[in-house]
C-alpha cells in the first residue's frame, strides 16, 4: 500500500522515472534485516530507496522472478496483537488489552500504532515504524488546512470530510476517557493528531483480513514491506494470500523489469474521492472517476409512492434497470457517468437520460407522475410519452444546473503545494462529470427550442414567453402594443410572472383569430390549433381550481386585450360571450368551440388556465429559468426523446 502522498506524485511526472534521484536510506537497511531475520522474505533482484517525491519505495536491480515479497502472519500488526489467545501474530503486553470490548477494534489499532511508536526501539515494529511516514508527510484531506479545502469547494468530498473528521473527534474523545477509566497512564499523551496518523496510516496502507484469516470477522491489518509498493493502475499483480501463513505479492511481466524501475502494486480501480480521502492521492485523467450523488425520498413521499405502486419493477419507466429496488436507494450513492466511461452507460430507451442512474430518473419520473395527477394504468410505463419525459428532463437537468452551479469547470485559484494539486485534480474531474452530462440534458432541451418569429415547426417545441410576443407582434401589431401596455401597467416582467403571462397571451390567441376568421393561417393559429386539438374548451361545472388567476384574469383582461367590437362600457368576456352564440354546429368533426356556446368568455379564461397548468414548465436555460410552454408536433411521435442530442 502507498505511503501515503508520495506514492502519487509519480501520477504528476513519469510514474518510473530512473533519473529521479533516490537513495538507499539506512532505515529501509535496516527494515529489511529485520524483516528477513523474522520470518519475511524479499527478492534479491530488488532493492527498497527514498526519495523526497516517493517517500520509503522500492525498485528493481534487474529483470526478476514475479515472486517480490512475502510477509509471515506473525509479522503482521492489527487488532489481534491485543488477543492474548492469539498464537498466529506476535504476542505483546500492553495496557490497551483492558480496553478491548470497550474502544471499537479499529480505533483500539490506531491506539495500538501509536503506543508502538512511542515505545521506540523497544516496539517489535520499530524498524517498521520509522520507515512509515510523519505527520509532514501525510496529504489525505484530514490533514489539509482551510486554504487546502477550498479546493474541495462544491464536491461530495468536502462535506464527508467534515463528517469523517467530526466522526475521528468523537471516538478520540471517547477513546481517551476510556483509557482513563481503566488507568491507561500515557492517556494524556494521545492527542487528536496522534489519532489522525495513526488512522491515516491504516487506510492509506492497510489490508483486510479476510483473505489471510477468512473465518474471522474483517478488520485492517499492516504487512510491513508488502505496503511499500507505490499503487499505479497499469500495475499487473497477483496477492497470494496462505490462510493463516503468508501473503506474497507477484509482478507479473517482471522478467522485464529494467534497472532501477520502480515496481508498484495495484490495489484495483478506485475514483479519485476514495483515493484522495484514504491515501492522500489522486490520478490525473482517472477513467473510471464518476459524480456521486445521493437522493433521498420523504418518508411521506416514500410511503404514498409505494402506495401507488411506483417503487415496483413494472413502474421502472424508459425500460430502465429496475435491480436498485433491491437495495434501499435512499442510502445508496449513486452515480453520473459521462460519455464513454468504461463501465458503460446506463440502460434507458431515452439516449440523453444514459449518463443517469436509473434510481435518479425515476426520483424524478415518480415526481412528474405525482405532480401531474397522472395515474399508471393511464400510461405505457416503458415509453411515458412526450409530456412526461420532457418534465423529468427538465427536472432533471434544473437539479444538475443547481448542482453544478457551485462546481464550475474553471477554478480561478492556482494550487501551492501538493495537497492543494491533488484536491484541484479531483474537483476538477467531478466538474467535468456533472457539466458533461448536464450539457447533454441541455442540448435535449435546446433542441426543443425555437427562435423568435419563427414558424412553428411540425416537430415538438419548446416556447418561451419571448417567442409568445414574437409571434403576437408579427400578427397582430396593435393587440401586440396593447398588450405589452397591461404588462407594464401591472408590472409582470419577471420568470415569477410568466405562467400569469403565458395565460393572458392564450387568451389573447384565442380571442383574437375567433373575432378574426380572415387572419387564422398564422403562427398564432397553427399555435392555437395544437393546443386545442390536446385540451378542449372546459365547461363551467369544471370548476376553478386557481382563483387567484381567474380573479385578476376577470378584473384586468381589458388591460391587456381590446376587441373589435368592444365599447366602453364591455370588455372582453362580454365580445366572446356575444360571439360564442354565433357559433354553429361543425359539419366535419368536433371543432374548438362546436355550435352556440354560452360563457364563451369564462370558459376561454378557463381554457388558458387549464393550459398553462398542463404544459407549462420551468426549464433552465443558459440565460436562467423560464416558464416554457410545451407544443407537440403534428405527427405526434415524439422522435426528439430518442434521437442522440
Amino acid at each position: 500500500m502507498p505511503s501515503d502522498e508520495r506514492q502519487s506524485e509519480t501520477d504528476f511526472q513519469a510514474l518510473s522515472n530512473p533519473s529521479q534521484g533516490f537513495t538507499k536510506h539506512p532505515l529501509a537497511g535496516q527494515l529489511v534485516s529485520w524483516f528477513v531475520q523474522n520470518g519475511g522474505w524479499l527478492s534479491p533482484d530488488v532493492q527498497i530507496v527514498y526519495n523526497e517525491s516517493q517517500g520509503h519505495h522500492m525498485r528493481a536491480l534487474r529483470p526478476t522472478a514475479p515472486e517480490v515479497v512475502t510477509c509471515p502472519l506473525k509479522l503482521t500488526l492489527s487488532c489481534l496483537n491485543l488477543d492474548p489467545e492469539q498464537t498466529e501474530v506476535l504476542p505483546i503486553t500492553s495496557p490497551l488489552q483492558q480496553c478491548r470490548g470497550k474502544i471499537p477494534d479499529h480505533i483500539l489499532t490506531y491506539l495500538l500504532l501509536i503506543e508502538q511508536r512511542n515505545k521506540g526501539i523497544e516496539s517489535p515494529w520499530h524498524n517498521y515504524i520509522a520507515c512509515l511516514p510523519g505527520n509532514e508527510d501525510m496529504t489525505t484531506p484530514l490533514w489539509f488546512d482551510d486554504e487546502d479545502v477550498a479546493f474541495l469547494a462544491g464536491t461530495s468530498l468536502a462535506p464527508a470530510l467534515k463528517e469523517r473528521k467530526a466522526d475521528y473527534q468523537k471516538q478520540w474523545q471517547e477513546a481517551v476517557s476510556v483509557m482513563k477509566e481503566v488507568g491507561v497512564a500515557w492517556a494524556d499523551e494521545v492527542d487528536f493528531t496522534s489519532l489522525l496518523w495513526a488512522a491515516t496510516i491504516f487506510t492509506s496502507r492497510a489490508f483486510i483480513s479476510t483473505h489471510i484469516l477468512p473465518e474471522s470477522e474483517t478488520f485492517p491489518i499492516l504487512f510491513p514491506v508488502v505496503d511499500i509498493l507505490n499503487h499505479s493502475v497499469t500495475a499487473k499483480v497477483e496477492w497470494d494470500f496462505q490462510p493463516h501463513q503468508s501473503f506474497t505479492l507477484r509482478c507479473l511481466g517482471s522478467s522485464d523489469f529494467v534497472a532501477n524501475e520502480e515496481l508498484f502494486n495495484n490495489y484495483a480501480p478506485k475514483q479519485n474521492d476514495e483515493l484522495l480521502l484514504g491515501y492522500g492521492f489522486c490520478l490525473l485523467d482517472n477513467p473510471i472517476e464518476q459524480f456521486a450523488l445521493k437522493l433521498a425520498f420523504q418518508p411521506e413521499l416514500m410511503q404514498y409512492a409505494t402506495q401507488m405502486g411506483l417503487m415496483k419493477p413494472e413502474s421502472v419507466p424508459f425500460a430502465m434497470d429496475s435491480s436498485f429496488l433491491q437495495t434501499d436507494p435512499n442510502k445508496e450513492q449513486h452515480f453520473l457517468r459521462a460519455i464513454g466511461h468504461p463501465f458503460g452507460r446506463y440502460q434507458n430507451l431515452v439516449p440523453f437520460f444514459r449518463g443517469l442512474p436509473p434510481y435518479i430518473v425515476h426520483f424524478f419520473f415518480i415526481q412528474t407522475i405525482l405532480s401531474l395527477e397522472i395515474a399508471l394504468d393511464e400510461l405505457d410505463v416503458r415509453k411515458p410519452g412526450e409530456r412526461i419525459t420532457l418534465q423529468v428532463l427538465a427536472l432533471m437537468h434544473q437539479a444538475l444546473a443547481q448542482r453544478s452551479s457551485t462546481l464550475p469547470l474553471a477554478l480561478s485559484a492556482e494550487p501551492k503545494n501538493i495537497k492543494q494539486r491533488f484536491a484541484k485534480t479531483y474537483r476538477d474531474g467531478q466538474a467535468r462529470i456533472i457539466n458533461a452530462v448536464r450539457d447533454e440534458l441541455q442540448s435535449a432541451i435546446d433542441a426543443l427550442r425555437i427562435p423568435p418569429n419563427t414558424p412553428l415547426p411540425q416537430r415538438s417545441a419548446l416556447l418561451t414567453v419571448s417567442n409568445g410576443l414574437a409571434a403576437l407582434r408579427a400578427e397582430y401589431p396593435a393587440a401586440a402594443s396593447n398588450f405589452e401596455a397591461g404588462l407594464r401597467k401591472h408590472q409582470l416582467a419577471g420568470p415569477q410572472d410568466e405562467r400569469l403571462i403565458w395565460t393572458i397571451l392564450l387568451v389573447a390567441y384565442a380571442a383574437l383569430i375567433l373575432t378574426n376568421a380572415d387572419n387564422a393561417s398564422g403562427l398564432n393559429a397553427t399555435l392555437l390549433t395544437s393546443l386545442t386539438s390536446a385540451h378542449r374548451l372546459p365547461r363551467l361545472e369544471d370548476g376553478i381550481e386557481d382563483a387567484e388567476t381567474y380573479t385578476f384574469l376577470d378584473e384586468h383582461l381589458d388591460d391587456f386585450l381590446v376587441l373589435d367590437g368592444q365599447g366602453e362600457d364591455l370588455g372582453p368576456s362580454d365580445v366572446l360571450d356575444d360571439l360564442g352564440l354565433t357559433f354553429v354546429k361543425a359539419k366535419d368533426g368536433e371543432a374548438f368551440v362546436d355550435g352556440p356556446t354560452e360563457n364563451l368568455g369564462v370558459r376561454l379564461l378557463m381554457w388558458a388556465m387549464s393550459v398553462v397548468q398542463a404544459d407549462v414548465l420551468p426549464v433552465v436555460g443558459h440565460g436562467g429559468a423560464e416558464m416554457c410552454l410545451f407544443v407537440k408536433g403534428e405527427d405526434g411521435k415524439g422522435e426528439w426523446m430518442y434521437r442522440d442530442a
